[in-house]
């Protein structure tokens, strides 16, 4: 991965940098990751299926891409993706801000096409396959977006902002109803309740965490709140803080020379040895022969 999968993950992180905030990932499973857990950011993500197959969640409802698909990640929107058996996968992903396009908050333009799309209003599928009716268009379209990611290429803010123009027309085109009122989306009953709860967790995963607090901050009792995230994300919330804390220390394993340890207690392992044992019944390998295997 050509960025930290702490940044990846984190809902409020800077993807790029304040003049050109987009994020260019080249990600390999299981090399990179083998369980992605829910995340969200306010950037759209638009993504690439370069070779082989994964499942994604998208919105909360799971679906199984291959080689050549696209996913369409509105802004905003809770999604997570796993490994499939011992299948491998690279997908190509490019996250940017739609504030690239260049048009302004009072912007008559901004208001009708942009917002829209940014509050998720604009109904995208979240897979276009090829064959699917505007898949050349969109390919081209992450094409020039993804040859953006050289920092050396001449007019590079332009051509990013002339080609993301270009994405939001061509889904204007085949998505969009001109003249008729989008109805705001349709979200999970608890979602806001759930991005609470998520967001608290990558806020302190390093630290102890129980279900009492993460219920009590949803306003829910444990029973509740152990169902309803269940129920939504697929995993008890203490599976899911479980794989969260280990997908960062198998990132910072690939990405540090750091010792085991210490990326276990900063990963909010406070026993090294249940690291040892929940990283090998996870990965199937120890931390210290991931660390060789995927040097």
């Amino acid at each position: 991965m050509n960025s930290s999968l702490h940044t990846y993950l984190r809902e409020k992180a800077r993807h790029g940098t304040p003049d050109f905030p987009a994020g260019f990932y080249d990600i390999r499973v299981p090399w990179d990751y083998q369980d992605m857990p829910y995340h969200w950011h306010e950037e759209m993500e638009f993504t690439l299926v370069r070779e082989g197959s994964v499942r994604y969640s998208v919105d909360l409802t799971t679906v199984e891409v291959r080689s050549g698909d696209l996913l369409l990640i509105p802004p905003d929107t809770l999604h997570s993706a796993h490994q499939i058996g011992e299948q491998t996968c690279r997908t190509n992903s490019v996250v940017f801000h739609l504030n690239l396009a260049g048009l302004g908050e009072e912007d008559a333009c901004a208001e009708r096409f942009i917002r829209p799309l940014r509050e998720g209003r604009l109904r995208l599928p979240p897979v276009v396959r090829p064959g699917d009716p505007f898949y050349e268009a969109l390919l081209s379209c992450f094409q020039r977006l993804w040859a953006s990611r050289d920092g050396e290429t001449p007019f590079r803010e332009l051509l990013f902002r002339m080609e993301l123009l270009r994405l939001v027309l061509v889904l204007w085109e085949k998505v969009g109803v001109p003249g008729e009122s989008l109805p705001r989306r349709v979200s999970h009953p608890y979602e806001e309740k759930l991005k609470l709860a998520l967001a608290y967790i990558q806020e302190h995963y390093a630290e102890p965490i129980t279900v009492k607090q993460l219920a009590d901050l949803c306003g829910f009792s444990q029973v509740h709140f152990m169902n309803v995230f269940r129920q939504a994300i697929g995993a008890t919330c203490i599976q899911y803080l479980i794989e969260y804390r280990l997908a960062l220390a198998a990132a910072e394993l690939q990405e540090s020379d750091r010792p085991v340890t210490q990326i276990a207690l900063d990963s909010g392992f406070q026993n090294i040895s249940y690291f040892n044992r929940s990283f090998k019944s996870h990965y199937h390998v120890t931390p210290s022969l991931y660390r060789r295997r995927r040097a």
